[in-house]
């Protein structure tokens, strides 16, 4: 859009970099904000506060405000169980339950050679230090039911074998509502393979 200030088409630009948000959707927000000038500000101040006071926890590479994040921080997590995730919204996900106790290690990615993403640039050394130095007892694969999940969640368990660690995986079955006839052959032949007593 040549007709347009150039701070305007910057902001575009800034926003079209956003996942899931394509050059039109970029457009409509920038434009919604030129017309809430006191929202800018407010944004612009969240941003900035952002940009100075974000770091990843030295443990477990989550979002920390303070030294450790606040659940490595909390006394009353067991430290003997690592949740293992892929990212910040995984964490947000699994605490939304209140199910779990233990504490979480983010990879930041899942493994795709496709797109250059190999165990080297995951964190999965840092996962293994974690376990030689702090007894931890079990660790819990909870990564996506996707072909990058699944090559993650099958390269760990391999790697983790030489360690003393019992290594499950979040089980996997048929959703709630969902019908059989429609399930994914993946997914029913896991809730078979997953099935328990009643």
């Amino acid at each position: 859009m040549k007709h347009l200030p150039d701070f305007i088409q910057r902001l575009i630009n800034e926003f079209d970099k956003l996942p899931g948000i394509g050059p039109k959707t970029s457009a409509r927000l920038v434009f919604n904000l030129m017309h809430r000038k006191e929202d800018i500000k407010e944004l612009s101040m969240a941003l900035s506060d952002a940009y100075k006071n974000i770091h990843l926890c030295p443990l477990c590479y989550n979002l920390a405000e303070n030294e450790l994040c606040s659940i490595c921080a909390n006394p009353q997590r067991d430290k003997n169980i690592i949740c293992v995730v892929a990212n910040n919204q995984d964490v947000e996900a699994i605490e939304k339950t209140s199910e779990f106790h233990g504490v979480y290690h983010l990879l930041n990615g899942l493994l795709s050679p496709l797109e250059g993403i190999t165990p080297d640039k995951l964190k999965i050394h840092e996962l293994a230090e974690r376990i030689k130095n702090n007894g931890v007892k079990e660790i819990i694969l909870a990564l996506d039911q996707s072909l990058e999940g699944e090559a993650t969640a099958i390269y760990l368990s391999k790697f983790l074998q030489d360690y003393p660690v019992t290594v499950t995986q979040l089980a996997r079955g048929i959703p709630m509502g969902a019908n059989i006839e429609y399930t994914d052959e993946i997914t029913l032949g896991s809730a078979l393979k997953n099935r328990k007593k009643v």
